[in-house]
């Protein structure tokens, strides 16, 4: 009797959990998707030179996202973020191949470092703190009247010449 009375209890908790999982289940955000907009966002194939180094971690559980991924260049655009533009959710980083080809910029060159937007451009000299190909972003020191100079992020644009993304 006690037994039979345990079993009938139990059955409800148990079939509760059965159809728990697959709801579960499918409330986790498609890795595969993360894949897709890295490759979209870069231009070029996981592995390739420029996109993903390996697809995303497909044992992380991460929520399924109800908005479009939003995806921008981390660092010195070594990494892709990719954000869950929903409240309180999640973000992942993604590691970029870099690309191959030879150096167009090298540490301690003299740089012209310009800026600009609708209408205008300003320009002033640099001095470059890294190596850079064209397309890369690298560290750049300016001249801004201090002892230390005001170090900034560039674009390589060729040889001697880097912009300064605004906005």
């Amino acid at each position: 009797m006690r037994a039979t009375y345990l079993l009938a209890a139990a059955l409800p908790v148990a079939a509760l959990l059965v159809l728990a999982v697959p709801a579960y289940a499918t409330e986790l955000h498609d890795l595969a998707l993360i894949d897709r907009e890295v490759a979209a966002f870069t231009g070029a194939p996981v592995g390739g030179s420029g996109g993903a180094q390996a697809q995303v971690d497909r044992q992380m559980r991460l929520a399924r996202c109800s908005q479009p991924l939003a995806l921008d260049y981390y660092g010195t655009r070594t990494s892709i973020r990719v954000v869950c533009p929903d409240a309180g959710s999640w973000r992942v980083f993604v590691p970029l191949m870099q690309e191959t080809g030879a150096a167009v910029i090298s540490r301690r060159d003299i740089l012209r470092v310009e800026a600009g937007g609708n209408g205008f451009r300003i320009s002033r000299s640099g001095e470059a703190l890294e190596d850079g190909r064209a397309g890369a972003m690298i560290r750049v020191r300016i001249d801004d009247g201090s002892r230390q100079g005001r170090v900034v992020a560039a674009e390589v644009i060729e040889a001697g010449r880097v912009r300064v993304p605004i906005g």
